[in-house]
């Protein structure tokens, strides 16, 4: 038993770091580990709570509610969405979403008008709108194309 060799005794290995937080977590108490990530959690809430404030206004898209609005915009493209809102009875939103030719959405909302132009239209049709006019070319592919007035209420 005696003559086995014994193999010489390794070093430890060196311990794995994040690249970003370093020996945060697996830090000695003498080295205040705990003390960074806590301060580094308080930075991501305080910009997690930044962004929740400041993004919505920035990614949100313009909608086009009022009479005048739609009045002097002009359109030319492709109607992508059409739904309703009425989670208020008394006030239905009709809205539309049509993508123009370079690539721009524009969302209308036609809570203040008739239903009638909102009922007539479907997804795939192109749409033609001259700006100072209420008269939509609608382009079908079953039917020729039509001429509908979008009616505001009063």
């Amino acid at each position: 038993m005696a003559d086995n060799p014994i193999p010489p005794r390794r070093a430890p290995r060196k311990k794995l770091k994040m690249p970003l937080f370093g020996d945060m977590i697996s830090g000695s108490s003498g080295q205040g580990g705990s003390k960074n990530f806590s301060t580094y959690l308080f930075l991501l809430v305080g910009l997690g709570m930044l962004g929740q404030l400041f993004l919505p206004q920035l990614w949100a898209e313009k909608v086009y509610d009022s009479e005048s609005e739609v009045r002097d915009m002009e359109i030319d493209g492709v109607l992508r969405k059409k739904y309703a809102d009425a989670s208020d009875r008394s006030e239905i939103h009709y809205l539309l979403v049509v993508v123009e030719k370079e690539g721009k959405r524009k969302k209308l909302d036609l809570y203040r008008a008739d239903s009638l132009f909102f009922e007539q239209v479907a997804v795939p049709q192109r749409i033609k709108k001259e700006a100072g006019s209420l008269i939509v070319h609608v382009t079908r592919y079953s039917k020729p194309d039509t001429t509908l007035e979008i009616r505001f209420k009063e």
